[in-house]
C-alpha cells in the first residue's frame, strides 16, 4: 500500500519575487527552526526574498495538526492563492517543507512555487543515517555549521535519526584530547539533529577498548577465514570478568557524555570490528556478544529509560558459526531487552532473516554500505551514485524492513543516501523516480534525462579498473548540462562532485587508468577542498595524480 495519497505533480505556477511565511500562533523551537530552513533554502537557491512586513507575492502557511499519520504531511491550497503545509507533527512539517521545496523551481529571477498537492506518510518508522566520525572525514573536518547544514538538507528528504560512533581504538581514554574533540563533534551533530526534532544515538563495536587497555584483558583470536570479522588491535574479552568490568566502565563513561542531550537509541555492533574466540565468548554472535550487549543495554537504559536498543548482526555466520540460529534461540528465551535487529552485508542481504522469521519477531533494519563498496579511496573520484545496486538490494529485503541506517563516510554518496531515505519513505518508489526528483531539485528538470543517462554510465564504470569508452559520453552529457544551469546550481558542491566524477572517469579512460595530467590534478584538488580532506586518512582522501 502506498504511503502517498493524491500524488500529483502539476505544472508550476508563475514565478514570484517575495514570499511570506505564516507561522502558527504558538510555535515551538523546532517549528521555528523549520521555518528558518525554508527561508534559507528559498533565498540561497533563488532570487526571491522571504519578507515579514507585508503579504508578499505568495503565501506559505505552516501548521502542525494531527490527522494524516505519524511524521506525515499534507500540502493544500488556501483561498488567497497560497499554500498550507500541515505536518501531523513537527517532523511531518519538516518533511512537507522538503517536498514543497523539491517540487518548486528556483532561478536568479525568483521562485516558482510547485503545485504538488496531497498527503504523504512514511512506510518505515526508522529512516536514519550513520555518520562515521573518524578518519578525519567531512563529518570531523568540516565546520559545525557546514555539518549542521548538511544534516538539515538530508532531513528534508525524510531523515529522522542520526547515529554516530566513538572510536575507542584511536584514543587512550575519555580524557585523551583527541577523544574529547571527537566527542565534541558527535555532540555538535546530535544537538543539530535535536534542533529539528530528530532522534540520535550511538553505534558501538561492543568489545573494542581504548589503546591503553591492559593486555591481560585482550580477546582470544577467533576464526576469520573470509577476512570479514575485523580487528583494529584493541578487542577485549568480556568473558574475562576484568574485561567485562573494563568495558562497562568505558561505555558508562561515554554514555554520560550525552546526558544533557538525551540519547534515543544505542546500537550494539557485532563484527568489523568485534569478537572474541575464548570458550566463554565463542561463537561470538550467540554467546559473548549477546552477554556483554545485554549488560551495556541495561546500563544504557539506566541512564536513558526510554531509549531503544538495536542489535547489529553485521557479518553473522561469515563463515557459518551457528550465530543466527543461536540468536533466534536466545530471543525466544531472553530477548526482551532488544527492540530492533539490524542486518546487512557487503554483498547481498543476508539470507537468514529473509528465509526465516526475524529473531524474536523484532522489526528488522538494514545497514547499506553506501560509501565503500568497490572503490578506494571512498569518494576519492567524486560522487559514487549506485542506483541499480541499491534498487536490487532494496528489492531483496524491503518486504521485511522497517527502515535502516546507511553507513556514510562523508558527502560523496549523497545520492545514495537520498535513494535509501526515499526507499524507507515509500517502499515501491523506484530509484529512477527518486533520482529524477533529486536532479530536478539540485540541478534543473531540463537536464534530468541527460544526467540520468550520465549516472547510469558512471555506475557501469564504478570499478576503477573497468572504465570504458562510455565515460567519454557521460562527460559530454555533464558538460552540456552544466552550460544551462543557474550559477547557484552549477557551483553547488552536489553538482560539482557529480560533474568531477564524469570528468575524472573521462581522463582516466583517456590516460589508460593512470593518474597523471593537470586536469586530474585540479579535479582531485577541488574534491579535497569540498570534502575538507587536507588532513584526512588515505581511505577518504582523493588520490594525487602521478608526477611522472
Amino acid at each position: 500500500m502506498s504511503s502517498t495519497k493524491n500524488y500529483e505533480v502539476i505544472d508550476s505556477m508563475e514565478m514570484v519575487k517575495t514570499i511570506r511565511i505564516h507561522l502558527p500562533n504558538e510555535i515551538g523551537r523546532i517549528t521555528g527552526n523549520i521555518a528558518a530552513i525554508l527561508t534559507r533554502k528559498i533565498e540561497e537557491r533563488s532570487g526571491a526574498r522571504v519578507i515579514n512586513d507585508s503579504l508578499g507575492d505568495f503565501q506559505v502557511y505552516l501548521a502542525v495538526e494531527q490527522g494524516v499519520g505519524p511524521e506525515g504531511y499534507t500540502i493544500s491550497d488556501v483561498p488567497d492563492g497560497g499554500i498550507r503545509i500541515t505536518g501531523n507533527d513537527e517532523r511531518g512539517l519538516l518533511y512537507g517543507v522538503g517536498k514543497f521545496l523539491r517540487t518548486s523551481r528556483c532561478c536568479e529571477g525568483g521562485f516558482t512555487p510547485g503545485k504538488w498537492r496531497g498527503s504523504s506518510i512514511p512506510e518505515c518508522p526508522v529512516r536514519g543515517i550513520y555518520f562515521a566520525v573518524h578518519f578525519n572525514n567531512f563529518y570531523e573536518a568540516a565546520s559545525d555549521a557546514e555539518v549542521e547544514r548538511y544534516l538539515e538538507e538530508l532531513a528534508l528528504w525524510g531523515l529522522n535519526a542520526v547515529a554516530c560512533h566513538f572510536p575507542p581504538q584511536q584514543f587512550n581514554g575519555l580524557d585523551d584530547p583527541g577523544a574529547k574533540r571527537n566527542i565534541e563533534r558527535i555532540r555538535a551533530i546530535f544537538l543539530a539533529a535535536k534542533r529539528i526534532g530528530l532522534q540520535v544515538g550511538l553505534l558501538e563495536a561492543i568489545n573494542i577498548g581504548f589503546k591503553s587497555a591492559p593486555k591481560q584483558i585482550y580477546y582470544t583470536p577467533f576464526p576469520d577465514d573470509l577476512g570479514r570479522r575485523g580487528n583494529l588491535g584493541t578487542l577485549l574479552c568480556p568473558g574475562n570478568p576484568d574485561g567485562r568490568d573494563y568495558l562497562l566502565r568505558q561505555w558508562g563513561g561515554l554514555l554520560d557524555e550525552f546526558r544533557d542531550i538525551e540519547l534515543d537509541f544505542f546500537e550494539s555492533w557485532s563484527y568489523d570490528e568485534g569478537g572474541c574466540g575464548c570458550e566463554k565468548c565463542w561463537p561470538w554472535g550467540k554467546k559473548g556478544f549477546l552477554s556483554i550487549s545485554k549488560e551495556v543495554a541495561d546500563l544504557f537504559r539506566s541512564k536513558y529509560p526510554s531509549g531503544r536498543v538495536i542489535l547489529a548482526t553485521w557479518m553473522y555466520d561469515t563463515p557459518y558459526a551457528g550465530e543466527w540460529d543461536g540468536l533466534s534461540e536466545y530471543m525466544a528465551e531472553d530477548g526482551s531487552w532488544i527492540d530492533y535487529i539490524m542486518a546487512d552485508a557487503h554483498e547481498d542481504f543476508p539470507r537468514y532473516p529473509l528465509d526465516n522469521p526475524v529473531p524474536g519477531n523484532r522489526p528488522l533494519l538494514n545497514f547499506p554500505e553506501i560509501s565503500m563498496w568497490g572503490i578506494l579511496p571512498w569518494g576519492g573520484y567524486g560522487a559514487n551514485p549506485l542506483p541499480d545496486r541499491f534498487q536490487r538490494l532494496w528489492n531483496q529485503a524491503s518486504h521485511k524492513l522497517s527502515g535502516g541506517f546507511p553507513y556514510s563516510e562523508g558527502i560523496s554518496e549523497d545520492i545514495n543516501k537520498v535513494l535509501c531515505l526515499q526507499f524507507y519513505w515509500e517502499k515501491k518508489r523506484s530509484a529512477e523516480d527518486i533520482l529524477r526528483e533529486y536532479i530536478s531539485f539540485e540541478a534543473s528538470p531540463s537536464v534530468a534525462d541527460a544526467v540520468l543517462e550520465a549516472v547510469r554510465i558512471m555506475e557501469s564504470n564504478h570499478h576503477r579498473d573497468k572504465i570504458g569508452e562510455s565515460a567519454v559520453h557521460a562527460c559530454e552529457l555533464m558538460e552540456n548540462a552544466d552550460k544551462v544551469l543557474t550559477m547557484q546550481a552549477r557551483q553547488a558542491w552536489r553538482w560539482r562532485i557529480l560533474f568531477l566524477r564524469a570528468l575524472i572517469d573521462h581522463e582516466l579512460y583517456k590516460n589508460g587508468g593512470e593518474h597523471r595530467g593537470t586536469v586530474l590534478a585540479k579535479a582531485f584538488n577541488e574534491l579535497v577542498e569540498i570534502y575538507h580532506a587536507q588532513e584526512a586518512f588515505d581511505v577518504v582522501r582523493p588520490p594525487a595524480e602521478s608526477q611522472q
